[in-house]
C-alpha cells in the first residue's frame, strides 16, 4: 500500500518517505569507500585507472538522472490525480528509455575501451587497466539503467522503501563480491566490474519483478514504445542532466584552481568532497520527500500545498544543517586525522571543511527549491542556477586568491554558495513554476492529438 497512498506535507509523512532514501544514500556511499579500499590493494595504477573510468561512468548516471527526473514529474502528479492508467503508460515508457539508451552508451564502450581512457587523460599500463575494467562492466549498462527507471517510478508513487531493498541489495553483494572476484578469483580489477554487474543484475530483476506486480502490468503483452511520451520524458529531464554535469564540473574547476597550491591541498579538497557526500544524505533524503510530496499536490492542482511543502522542507533541512554544524564544526581537525596524518594535508583540510560546512547552509536551500521546479516540471531554473554559481566560483575564486591565499578561495565558495541561493528563492518567489506542472491540461492535449 506505501505505493497507493497519498502523502501531506506533515513532519510525519516527510520523515516516513526520507528515511529510507537516507539509508540507500549512506549505502551508495559506503560502497565507493569499500570499492576503492579493495582496488587500493592492486597499486596506485588500479586506483587512477578506476578513477578515470569512473568518469565515463558518470554520463551514465547522467543520462539515468535525466530520464528519472522526467519520469518522476510525471509520475508524482498523476498519483495525485489518481490516474494510473497514466502511471503505468509513462512508468513503460521510462524503462523503454532507459533500455535504449543503456544500449547505446554500451556499444562505444565495449568497441573503443582504449580510446575512452585516451580521452580520460590515461597513459601507459593505466590505458590497458581502465579498458578491462570498462569492458565488462558496460555490458550491464542497460540494467544499471532500468534499475534508476525502477527506483524513481517507486519513489514518484512515494514507496521509497523498495528503492532501498533493491539499492540495500545491491550494495551489499557488491560489498561481498568484490574480494572473492578481485582476490579469490584473481580478476583485478575486472573482477571488481562484473562484481558490480552481478549485483546490480540480481537487484534489477527483484526490482522489475517488485514493479510488475504494483503497476499489474502484464509482462507478456507485447510493449510498443511511444516516442511522443518518450519525448516528454526526456523534454523535462534533460536540462537536469545538464545540470548534474555543471555540478560536477564546479568541483573539477575549484580543483583546478587549488591545484598550483600542491597535491597537498588537492587531496585535502578531494577528502573533504567525500565527507560532504555523506553530511548532504538528509538534505538530499528531505528534497526527494518534498519533491515526491510537491508532485502529488501540483497533480491535486493545489497549488497552495505545494509551495508550503518546500517552506516547510526548506526550514527543516536549515533545522538539520545548523545541529550538524554545532555538533561537527568543531571536531574538524579529529575527523580529517581518520584520513591522513599528514601535516600538509591537515592544515588546509580543517580550514576547507569549515567552510565547505558553511557552504551547506545555502547548498540545502538550493537542493530543496530544485525539488520543487522537478516536481512541476519546470527544470530550467536550477540550471540557470547551477550555470551561475559555476560562473561566480570561476570568477571570484580566482581574484580572492590573489588577494588572500587559499582562504580567498574558501571565501569564495561561501560567496558564490549565498548568491545562487538568493537566485533560487527569487525563482521560487517570482516564477509561477507551480501553473507550469506538466500534466495541467495533460488529457486535453492528448485528446486534442488524437482527433487530429
Amino acid at each position: 500500500m506505501r505505493g497507493k497512498r497519498l502523502y501531506t506535507n506533515s513532519l510525519r509523512d516527510l520523515f516516513y518517505l526520507s528515511l529510507p532514501t537516507f539509508l540507500s544514500f549512506f549505502l551508495q556511499n559506503l560502497y565507493s569507500l569499500v570499492d576503492i579500499f579493495w582496488i587500493s590493494k592492486l597499486g596506485t595504477d588500479a586506483i587512477a585507472a578506476i578513477s578515470l573510468a569512473s568518469i565515463a561512468t558518470f554520463i551514465v548516471f547522467t543520462l539515468s538522472q535525466t530520464i528519472a527526473v522526467g519520469t518522476t514529474a510525471y509520475v508524482s502528479q498523476f498519483k495525485g490525480k489518481k490516474d494510473w492508467d497514466n502511471i503505468r503508460e509513462f512508468s513503460t515508457q521510462s524503462l523503454s528509455l532507459a533500455v535504449y539508451g543503456g544500449i547505446l552508451l554500451a556499444i562505444p564502450i565495449i568497441v573503443y575501451p582504449k580510446i575512452i581512457m585516451v580521452i580520460m587523460g590515461a597513459k601507459a599500463q593505466v590505458i590497458n587497466i581502465g579498458s578491462s575494467y570498462l569492458v565488462p562492466l558496460a555490458f550491464f549498462i542497460p540494467m544499471f539503467m532500468i534499475s534508476f527507471a525502477i527506483n524513481a517510478v517507486f519513489r514518484a508513487t512515494g514507496d521509497t522503501y523498495t528503492p532501498m531493498v533493491i539499492l540495500t541489495t545491491s550494495n551489499l553483494l557488491n560489498i561481498i563480491l568484490d574480494p572473492i572476484f578481485i582476490f579469490t578469483f584473481k580478476m583485478g580489477v575486472k573482477g571488481a566490474a562484473i562484481a558490480t554487474g552481478i549485483s546490480y543484475s540480481i537487484a534489477f530483476l527483484y526490482g522489475l519483478y517488485k514493479l510488475i506486480k504494483f503497476l499489474e502490468i502484464n509482462p507478456f503483452k507485447p510493449h510498443r514504445p511511444d516516442f511522443s511520451l518518450g519525448w516528454k520524458i526526456l523534454k523535462v529531464g534533460i536540462p537536469s542532466g545538464i545540470q548534474f554535469t555543471i555540478m560536477s564540473l564546479t568541483m573539477f574547476v575549484l580543483l583546478r584552481i587549488v591545484a598550483s597550491y600542491g597535491s597537498e591541498v588537492v587531496a585535502a579538497v578531494g577528502i573533504v568532497g567525500r565527507l560532504l557526500n555523506f553530511l548532504r544524505i538528509p538534505t538530499m533524503g528531505f528534497a526527494i520527500s518534498a519533491s515526491i510530496v510537491c508532485g502529488q499536490y501540483l497533480g491535486m492542482e493545489n497549488f497552495k500545498e505545494a509551495e508550503k511543502t518546500i517552506i516547510k522542507t526548506i526550514i527543516l533541512n536549515e533545522i538539520v544543517i545548523i545541529t550538524l554544524l554545532a555538533l561537527i564544526f568543531p571536531y574538524g581537525e579529529q575527523i580529517l586525522l581518520l584520513f591522513s596524518k599528514d601535516p600538509a594535508v591537515l592544515k588546509p583540510g580543517i580550514e576547507v571543511f569549515r567552510f565547505f560546512m558553511l557552504t551547506q547552509l545555502f547548498v540545502a536551500i538550493n537542493i530543496t527549491i530544485s525539488s520543487s521546479f522537478r516536481a512541476a516540471g519546470d527544470t530550467l531554473p536550477p540550471l540557470y542556477i547551477s550555470i551561475v554559481r559555476l560562473i561566480l566560483l570561476s570568477i571570484i575564486a580566482p581574484v580572492l586568491g590573489k588577494l588572500f591565499s587559499l582562504r580567498g578561495i574558501w571565501e569564495a565558495l561561501v560567496i558564490s554558495a549565498f548568491l545562487s541561493s538568493i537566485l533560487s528563492l527569487i525563482f521560487f518567489i517570482k516564477r509561477d513554476w507551480k501553473k507550469r506542472a506538466v500534466t495541467i491540461g495533460f488529457k486535453m492535449r492528448m485528446e486534442a492529438q488524437k482527433e487530429v
